[in-house]
């Protein structure tokens, strides 16, 4: 069963794997912050659209 708690672990994974991949780079110019906010920016997304998707359906 799907459950907001769901929805909000799953947008924690991709903002965490976000977060993990901004500071594996390190320092520099050739730092890669566009995709590690773009990473972010998914799980927050992520679980804001699911958590709504289970509270409006009660099939779910």
């Amino acid at each position: 069963m799907y459950t907001r708690r769901g929805a909000i672990v799953l947008g924690l994974i991709f903002a965490s794997v976000g977060v993990i991949y901004l500071i594996v780079q390190g320092n520099g110019l050739t730092m890669d912050r566009g995709n590690a906010a773009l990473l972010i920016i998914l799980g927050i997304a992520m679980a804001f659209v699911f958590s709504v998707l289970v509270r409006g359906s009660r099939e779910l």
